[in-house]
């Protein structure tokens, strides 16, 4: 027990100094499972010096500061999972600790009731950190199933050990008795901190990585993909609909006089205009279907196994969806519309490019014939480049 105290101090010692150095918004989750790394070689330094120092401390002390311990960890996760102060109710299931502990440690002195309520306890803290392990599950990280598995086993053993103590006929006199149970639950102890601080840093670092990943490959302000991610995805599907012989339609939405919105109200109303729009479209869309910013007030979906009739109704809904928006700055209704291009790949149009230039043409069609509405077809590039010098 005391070298489990000496290999989890210095592991929390360790863990204090990377917090330190931490500036992610994790960094809360990271000082709870810290904190809780840090309080159990007290606790277990306390049991280990049994009969050296009085009980107050050794055991009701010792057994409260585990069991502290293990309440910070599903604290951290759910600080981790929501970067938000997390509940009290673990600190609360920990302190609950004390009072059987005390009592079945003066006034009625019972080894066999102490262990099978504080571990229990210790099982109701694991069960919690399980929950909230599943319930930050967004993908099959290696991190996850680490986490899961180390606090699974331990779950088990404390069971066993409640199920084994509640019927045993040569109960406990010590909880420092070398019973093959005692002597495989202190073992998990000694192992336990070092595997899953190993499993949480791995979770943040794929979190850290996942993050880096979405910021690279969308658009900051309205969060859709960005020009670079939508050429690598639509490829894809390009080559997919070449190889099955499947439609594939895009559409090209441009914002309707968007530089009026800048200039009366503000960019910021102009961003909150464009997150309102995106948001619109994206409600309408399937789950195979993609939206991409090409710049400015300029967009791009891209509709997978989707014919020209069947893309043209889906731009006729979002254009729809737009106008009917309801968005208010100082008790003024912004008036907000977008003119839809729409381009299907075809065997004169099989590029990505062409088929964006197609839809630009088309786009830029519809601006000239009164905005707010879809144009689909092929328009010849020269007569696109003169029309839009006088369309917005």
């Amino acid at each position: 027990m005391l070298l489990t105290s000496a290999i989890t101090l210095v592991l929390s010692l360790c863990l204090a100094f990377t917090v330190r150095q931490s500036r992610r918004p994790a960094a809360l989750a990271s000082r709870l499972w810290a904190l809780g790394t840090a309080l159990q070689p007290l606790g277990w330094l306390l049991l280990g010096l049994r009969g050296h120092i009085p009980d107050l401390f050794s055991v009701v002390c010792g057994n409260g500061l585990i069991c502290l311990a293990y309440a910070q960890y599903p604290r951290a996760l759910a600080a981790f999972n929501s970067d938000q102060r997390p509940s009290q109710l673990p600190n609360l299931l920990a302190a609950s600790t004390l009072v059987p502990v005390a009592f079945y440690t003066w006034l009625e002195y019972n080894v066999q009731m102490r262990t099978v309520i504080t571990s229990g306890l210790l099982l109701a803290l694991f069960v919690l950190t399980l929950r909230e392990i599943h319930r930050g599950a967004v993908r099959a990280l290696a991190g996850q199933h680490i986490l899961a598995a180390t606090f699974a086993i331990g779950a088990g053993l404390l069971l066993v050990r409640m199920v084994f103590e509640t019927v045993n006929p040569a109960p406990l006199t010590s909880a420092l008795a070398a019973t093959p149970m005692q002597s495989a639950l202190f073992g998990y102890a000694a192992l336990a901190p070092v595997v899953a601080t190993f499993a949480f840093f791995q979770i943040s670092s794929d979190r850290q990585r996942l993050e880096l990943e979405t910021l690279a490959a969308t658009d900051p302000l309205t969060g859709v993909l960005n020009r670079r991610m939508l050429d690598q995805l639509v490829a894809g599907l390009l080559a997919e609909s070449r190889r099955h012989g499947r439609p594939l339609s895009v559409l090209l939405l441009d914002a309707d006089r968007f530089k009026d919105i800048n200039d009366a109200h503000g960019h910021h109303v102009g961003d909150f205009a464009l997150r309102a729009l995106v948001h619109a479209v994206r409600e309408l869309l399937r789950p195979g279907d993609l939206i991409g910013r090409l710049g400015g007030e300029e967009f791009l979906v891209v509709l997978n196994a989707t014919a020209e009739s069947e893309a043209v109704l889906v731009a006729e809904r979002l254009r729809a969806s737009v106008a009917a928006l309801d968005l208010r700055q100082d008790d003024a209704r912004l008036a907000l519309s977008v003119s839809i291009g729409v381009a299907t790949l075809s065997p004169e149009c099989s590029d990505f490019n062409e088929l964006v230039r197609s839809a630009d043409h088309a786009m830029y069609a519809a601006k000239r014939g009164g905005r707010n509405r879809v144009v689909s077809g092929e328009f010849k590039m020269r007569q696109a480049m003169l029309d839009s010098t006088t369309a917005d």
